[in-house]
């Protein structure tokens, strides 16, 4: 009998050390065959990361290489309006103008109160151009000389028993004007921006000549700036010449200037004066209760900066969207690694969480053998 439960007891030995050891090699081969796939996935999860890394950072480098040739070409076109010559410090904000537009009357022969119809403006409107040499000087604040020279025409009936009358006027005048940045005062500043507001208001003299005639017989009915020749003196059909002074008033021009820079030599401009004078025979025709005459002027016209640089140019907006598009994949990557990373980390998780479970299965199967041999031992007893 002694025998036979020294066999049990080594027999029960050795089966529980073969089931222990069979544990163990089973847990040992399930993680290494689960570190080897962790590793696998893991490096070719790295290497695609790295492939679009790669990817991304060419097409980074191709758009600010379009974006620096894109500047480039728009530096070039702006510096061909011109070269950076500078003229000295006299020219500083100085500025030559030439403009073309119409004219418009605004008078006792005029058939309208604020402005002429489509249908009038062969009978109210006519051409004008202007010259004007301008500096700044400070604080938005600066100074214009203006030379215009146009003609002025109006048509009207005076009175309901009276014919219609109509005038012809001549004319050039000059004038000295003040001018203000009214855009900066109204407006957030903005040095690059391309548009820019000016108003301006002055003093001027006008030179005229005028005929008041009647439009259907075209006979004189009255002038001003020119003389009557001897022989056509008290005849209705007047003869007139102009070896004479012609006719001078005083004019108070004010108005606006709409700017537009085109590069950092040259500007177009829009330009609108009203010049008020002080004289009611503009027309050649006069009444007591009427207010003085004025003529508006209205051009489109281009001007030429003396000292201005290529660094004053008006600055092209850069196309940043392919720029921002590549940032932003750039961010959407560095989600999805952040994204893989966590996956990484649940699935890790996860197989710690199995490694545990088996080995409590394994330990519940050693437990169970064990008290499988003890009732073998009683058994065999």
């Amino acid at each position: 009998m002694s025998n036979m439960k020294l066999k049990g007891l080594l027999i029960s030995i050795f089966l529980l050390i073969f089931c222990i050891n069979f544990s163990y090699a089973q847990e040992s081969g399930k993680e290494k065959k689960e570190k080897s796939s962790i590793t696998k996935e893991d490096k070719k999860e790295k290497a695609a990361l790295a492939k679009k890394e790669k990817k991304e950072k060419a097409a980074l480098a191709k758009e600010t290489k379009k974006s620096a040739k894109e500047t480039s070409t728009t530096e070039d076109e702006d510096n061909e309006g011109g070269d950076d010559k500078n003229f000295g410090p006299i020219f500083d904000g100085a500025s030559i103008s030439l403009s073309a537009g119409m004219n418009v009357y605004f008078g006792d022969i005029a058939a309208y109160n604020l402005f002429p119809r489509p249908s009038q403006f062969g009978d109210h409107v006519t051409g004008a151009f202007k010259f004007s040499i301008a500096r700044d000087i400070k604080w938005g604040l600066g100074a214009k000389f203006n030379y215009q020279r146009g003609s002025l025409e109006g048509t009207r009936k005076t009175g309901k028993n009276s014919s219609v009358k109509s005038f012809r006027n001549r004319f050039y005048d000059v004038s000295l004007q003040v001018r203000y940045l009214l855009s900066d005062a109204l407006f957030k500043k903005n040095k690059d921006g391309r548009f820019k507001l000016y108003s301006h208001i002055g003093v001027g003299s006008m030179w005229y000549r005028t005929q008041l005639f009647d439009t259907e017989t075209l006979n004189t009915k009255d002038y001003e700036g020119y003389i009557e020749v001897e022989n056509s003196q008290g005849l209705a059909q007047k003869t007139l010449s102009d070896k004479t002074a012609k006719a001078r008033t005083w004019t108070i021009p004010y108005g606006v200037t709409l700017i537009y820079r085109y590069n950092h030599k040259m500007d177009f401009h829009l330009d609108f004066t009203q010049s008020a004078t002080f004289t009611d025979r503009l027309d050649a025709f006069e009444r007591d209760w009427t207010a003085k005459d004025k003529y508006d002027y209205i051009g489109i016209g281009i001007t030429y900066n003396f000292n201005r640089t290529s660094a004053d140019a008006p600055k092209k907006r850069k196309k940043k969207t392919a720029i921002k598009d590549a940032y932003s994949d750039d961010e959407s990557t560095s989600d999805n690694s952040g994204d893989i990373k966590k996956k990484l980390l649940g699935k890790k998780r996860r197989l710690k969480k199995s490694k545990s479970d088996e080995l409590l299965e394994l330990r519940l199967k050693l437990f169970e053998t064990q008290l499988l041999l003890f009732e073998m031992q009683y058994l065999m007893k």
